[in-house]
């Protein structure tokens, strides 16, 4: 009987090599089909920002009409303090940030766009400013439940995080320590005019 001669070493060795290959990226296709489902399994069990809130005290969220206003920190559970800012949104969809301290006149660092996506306030700073304004760029407007008229503003990112890590024996006033306070409605544009120009003139 006749055998196949056996195949050359190089020719064995280079077909090995093929199907080693194939292997190791079937096993790569696996094992990435695998990090992206966990990966959205991990995204769509993340809260929202109000559901992290809700999940530490009894909030409610606030409509888009009803955003418009001044909102300062500190709010009036921490007041009057030697320091402070105030975010003015104003019905036109522009904003100004200012800053405040004993022994620092209100300074105006941030200005621009506002507007919502998908229930979260962006703030877009004017072209002129390129440092860093001191204001979070993301937030959510809530009122805590029993507070009729109330209107909140709280950092999406670095504000909600540092509320969730020390929220205890009483979160709803740790939670104001974060937190930016509506202390005037603005309510038109010739009233919105009219803030915006004391505010040029006075920061």
């Amino acid at each position: 009987m006749l055998y196949p001669a056996p195949l050359p070493i190089c020719v064995r060795q280079s077909l090995c090599g093929a199907g080693t290959l194939a292997r190791e990226a079937a096993v790569s296709r696996i094992g990435l089909t695998f990090l992206l489902f966990f990966s959205e399994i991990g995204l769509a069990a993340q809260p929202a920002p109000l559901q992290r809130l809700q999940a530490k005290v009894p909030v409610e969220s606030v409509t888009v009409s009803q955003l418009a206003g001044k909102y300062s920190d500190p709010t009036k559970e921490f007041s009057p303090g030697l320091f402070g800012n105030d975010l003015y949104l104003f019905p036109d969809g522009t904003y100004v940030y200012d800053e405040w301290a004993d022994i620092q006149p209100l300074t105006i660092y941030d200005r621009e766009r506002w507007q919502v996506e998908n229930g979260t306030i962006v703030l877009t700073s004017d072209n002129d400013i390129t440092w860093y304004p001191g204001v979070g760029r993301r937030y959510i407007a809530f009122s805590r439940r029993g507070h009729p008229g109330e209107a909140l503003l709280i950092g999406t990112t670095d504000a909600l995080n540092r509320f969730e890590e020390i929220a205890a024996d009483n979160p709803e006033l740790q939670l104001m320590i974060f937190a930016k306070a509506r202390t005037m409605t603005i309510k038109g544009l010739r009233s919105a005019s009219r803030i915006q120009s004391k505010l040029m003139h006075t920061a």
